[in-house]
């Protein structure tokens, strides 16, 4: 793509929009299927959960810097990792619904689990093909992987207090 046919600003402001329209949907279906009071008041959790406000202002900045890295590569990207890197952003975006679906519409903590077990792993490969695409949206991506791996390990330990499970001593 020649220099002059390359996203503006105004594409930035798209998908920052399109990113805010998403974490709003999310926040709106959580507070609205009361998943809040069933995470922190009918299910067992571990004490290290931040409330419930910090989780949505981080899910809120992970979203807008995922579109920030997305229009970066799309902008300043090379090769067929430029259009890789913006499939695989995409994905993420779609791993973030399956997860909502799992957790917040079925409430099922061993679905979620795989779910958000699965977008960690994405998150993983899609920076290492934005390294190849676009340094700079390479790290804008860390902070979505440190997100990404604190609500793994939030989602393991809830799946692992309220189902039962068992790990094995050492």
């Amino acid at each position: 793509m020649s220099p002059a046919n390359r996203p503006t600003i105004i594409r930035l402001a798209v998908y920052w929009i399109l990113a805010a329209a998403m974490t709003g949907i999310i926040s709106g279906l959580a507070f609205a299927t009361g998943i809040v009071s069933w995470v922190y008041e009918d299910l067992s959790r571990p004490l290290w959960l931040p409330p419930v406000m910090v989780l949505t202002w981080l899910w809120i900045a992970k979203t807008m810097l995922m579109a920030l890295a997305l229009w970066t590569v799309d902008r300043f990207g090379h090769g067929w990792e430029r259009r890789l890197a913006i499939g695989l952003i995409v994905l993420l975006y779609l791993a973030s619904a399956g997860w909502i679906t799992g957790f917040v519409i079925f409430r099922d903590l061993t679905f979620g689990f795989y779910a958000i077990l699965g977008s960690w792993v994405l998150t993983t490969l899609t920076m290492l093909v934005i390294g190849r695409a676009q340094k700079a949206a390479a790290l804008m991506m860390w902070p979505v992987f440190f997100w990404t791996t604190f609500m793994l390990t939030i989602s393991f330990e809830l799946m692992r207090l309220n189902t039962g499970m068992q790990l094995a001593a050492f």
